[in-house]
């Protein structure tokens, strides 16, 4: 885990701390393929709006192909179970990834996000909503979903479209 830590450091140093005039304005990098987040969410549809968020679908998850190619083999590396098998203890949430892959993604979207200013202040909150694969393999993070007020039926129906949502929110002027 501290190994995906220094790769979202890195990434995020990348980035640099970029400061933008509003939320909107994030978005429509995200819209344009122009985002820091572009780094990770090569096709995104950032057009879902609610709930005081600004919610992002994956269409097809960056670490999908290697862990399809991963799970495929056969094998199963019981290091990675066990750090997976942690964590989610750890989080006290059982439901939020659905592998390694997607538990990087998460790490890095976050670090992105983290370095990302709104007039010229750190009030930005990733909050990872869930995932369907279309291998069999679904997860809804029900404690983000009701923290935003989305209703549950209209996440299953983006991710009908995507293999992830997640939402970025801001709150202006937090201590």
């Amino acid at each position: 885990m501290t190994n995906v830590m220094k790769i979202g450091t890195e990434m995020a140093k990348k980035v640099g701390h970029k400061d933008y005039s509003s939320m909107e304005e994030i978005m429509l990098e995200v819209k344009n393929h122009t985002s820091p987040l572009y780094y990770i969410d090569q096709e995104v549809i950032a057009d879902f709006e609610g709930g005081g968020t600004n919610l992002i679908g994956v269409k097809k998850c960056p670490f999908k192909d290697i862990m399809s190619t991963m799970s495929g083999s056969g094998t199963s590396d019981a290091k990675v179970d066990s750090v997976m098998d942690g964590h989610h203890t750890r989080e006290g949430e059982d439901d939020k990834f659905i592998d390694l892959g997607c538990f990087v993604a998460q790490q890095l979207r976050q670090m992105v996000v983290s370095s990302l200013k709104v007039k010229g202040e750190y009030h930005l909150n990733y909050m990872h909503l869930g995932c369907d694969k279309k291998t069999g393999k679904k997860t809804i993070n029900a404690g983000d979903v009701e923290m935003i007020n989305m209703d549950l039926d209209r996440l299953n129906r983006l991710l009908a479209e995507v293999d992830c949502v997640y939402a970025i929110s801001y709150k202006e002027g937090i201590e």
